[in-house]
């Protein structure tokens, strides 16, 4: 059954017009759009409501409101279409497209495995982990959030104290030493933490893709277990399905 425009939420309505009315008013990135009570009398909402969804709209990237001088359509950052049938890490991922990204938030930590992340790696519960978190950015806008694990055993923490770039990209760039073969991976759209959502400088509604992984040696056995949330302003993934010779 599809959801009436009525039995959605109130601000998801307010932001599909806003969506609407860029997408059919003829504004381009850079342009000024029309001050606060006109664009509300347009869209047909209050100016209070109107300033939410700008709010909204200004975390997404998708405008920029500039103090005494107005709002503007954002200027289209760079725009990342891939498939996911390839292991790679996001440096390889973004080094194809001739980007080259910064984690200027990056932690390196030893902990004691929680329960799920001891079953997706078949290792016993409160066994030591090496956890890896890092805030990817590019051109200065935060456009992904990574938190990767392995088991101390197979990296230990002080091997990658000194870390600059995510773990998966350290562990593929060594074949010869780390055997890591293929991965399986789930994708749905979530809403982040309060504290994924501060580091991504989006607000905690914004949906955002969610990329689960466990990757594999030649000998089936897990090594490796992400959890990372991308921005969809910038990302985009997909799929290809061959169909059954």
């Amino acid at each position: 059954m599809i959801p009436s425009a009525t039995s959605r939420p109130r601000y998801v309505q307010i932001e599909e017009s806003l969506h609407t009315l860029l997408e059919t008013g003829g504004y381009r990135p850079g342009d000024k759009l029309p001050p606060e009570p006109e664009l509300a009398q347009q869209i047909g909402v209050s100016r209070a409501t109107l300033r939410e969804a700008l709010r909204s709209f200004e975390q997404q990237g998708i405008i920029n409101r500039k103090q005494g001088v107005g709002t503007f359509v954002s200027l289209r950052p760079p725009y990342i279409e891939s498939g996911l049938e390839s292991l790679e890490s996001i440096e390889m991922l973004l080094a194809s497209r001739q980007i080259q990204p910064s984690f200027p938030q990056h932690t390196v930590r030893t902990e004691a495995a929680l329960p799920k992340a001891a079953q997706r790696l078949a290792i016993g519960e409160g066994e030591p982990l090496t956890v890896v978190t890092s805030t990817v950015v590019v051109s200065g806008s935060p456009v992904a959030y990574l938190l990767e694990v392995t088991p101390k055993v197979f990296v230990e923490a002080g091997a990658v104290a000194d870390l600059d770039g995510s773990l998966l990209h350290h562990l593929l760039a060594a074949p010869a030493h780390y055997d890591t073969a293929y991965a399986v991976a789930h994708i749905a759209p979530v809403h982040g933490t309060e504290a994924i959502c501060r580091a991504l400088g989006v607000g905690t509604q914004t949906p955002l893709f969610f990329i689960e992984q466990t990757a594999y040696t030649s000998n089936h056995q897990p090594c490796f277990y992400s959890r990372n949330y991308y921005v969809p302003s910038f990302f985009d993934f997909h799929v290809v399905r061959k169909r059954e010779a």
